[in-house]
């Protein structure tokens, strides 16, 4: 408990000190200014796909709950994944909604290991998706590519790390399988019993190269969603990136806030923003404008999960 305590006050210390560093000589009525001169149809567009972005999770997450003989409706795993944004936002972490989700994927009949190791895997095709598109389009980001010595290679490296990772997961020899055996004995450590437990429910996705396909199929279209959503705020707001750059800037900057430094993002988010539009000549005003909508669409959302898990009764459950 202590060291948790601690943790969770270092990180509150990071995220203030760099949101400090970042907007200390900046006029925060600048920032006002430009949010307040956003186009709001252009905002509300960017918001509703949002909601597509749930339907896709939905279709991807039910997907891989059959592979493990688990049915749940596309409507129930709406609600969740919303309620999981709302946790996201109450807890300081970015992991929290994880929790949600496998606690209702479990409530669906699933195993515990079998409902984390689906979480896990929906959170890996989501991960290689995202590194995906910046590997295919780092190339054209030129000025970016100029700034950060190395980043094409930065990213090969990242994609690779995260491919090899599902590679594991559909394609791992059954000796792997066999070998976690022993550590799920009784006299094992309860840590390593738990994730041997896990790792060993991930065998009911050995072989599935269609189910790997379709998975992954939707999470180039789940990001590819997230990507244009954040191109259109960014038009909203006047801010004129080359498309194709924010197909890289996009996903490097997700990476960087998941980072588990800081409290749910806040620092990072504004600091990678700033740095990043820099290169194009986009002033840090401007920046840290398109980082405090993209909080606040998280925090409204959050607020909309926050209802529905209000309306489902089962705060004691999930505390």
């Amino acid at each position: 408990m202590r060291t948790r305590f601690l943790l969770t006050a270092a990180k509150i210390l990071f995220s203030g000190g760099l949101l400090y560093w970042v907007i200390h000589d900046l006029e925060l009525q600048q920032v006002g200014l430009v949010i307040a001169d956003a186009n709001i149809g252009l905002l509300s567009l960017a918001f509703m796909m949002f909601f597509l972005g749930y339907l896709i999770t939905a279709f991807r997450w039910r997907m891989l709950l059959s592979a493990q003989g688990v049915h749940a409706r596309i409507g129930f795993l709406v609600k969740s994944f919303m309620v999981a944004i709302f946790f996201n936002n109450l807890l300081p972490s970015t992991i929290g909604g994880d929790i949600v989700r496998v606690y209702d994927s479990w409530r669906l009949g699933n195993s515990r290991s079998g409902a984390a190791s689906v979480v896990i895997v929906d959170r890996l095709m989501g991960l290689l998706a995202l590194a995906s598109y910046a590997l295919i389009t780092v190339l054209a980001a030129r000025e970016l590519a100029d700034l950060i010595p190395g980043l094409p290679a930065l990213v090969l490296a990242t994609t690779l790390a995260v491919g090899s990772l599902a590679w594991l997961v559909f394609f791992a020899p059954r000796r792997l399988y066999q070998t976690l055996e022993q550590y799920r004995d009784s006299r094992t450590s309860q840590p390593w019993r738990i994730i041997a437990k896990v790792v060993a429910a991930f065998s009911m996705f050995s072989g599935r190269r269609d189910l790997l396909v379709r998975a992954f199929g939707l999470s180039l279209l789940l990001q590819l969603n997230v990507i244009v959503h954040f191109i259109i705020v960014s038009r909203a707001l006047g801010i004129d990136i080359p498309v194709l750059a924010m197909f890289t800037v996009i996903p490097l900057s997700i990476f960087v806030t998941m980072l588990p430094v800081s409290i749910n993002g806040i620092g990072l988010r504004e600091g990678v923003f700033v740095f990043f539009f820099s290169t194009y000549g986009i002033d840090a005003v401007e920046a840290i404008a398109f980082a405090w909508i993209a909080l606040g669409f998280v925090m409204l959302q959050g607020v909309i999960g926050g209802i529905l898990f209000a309306a489902r009764g089962e705060r004691k459950q999930l505390s």
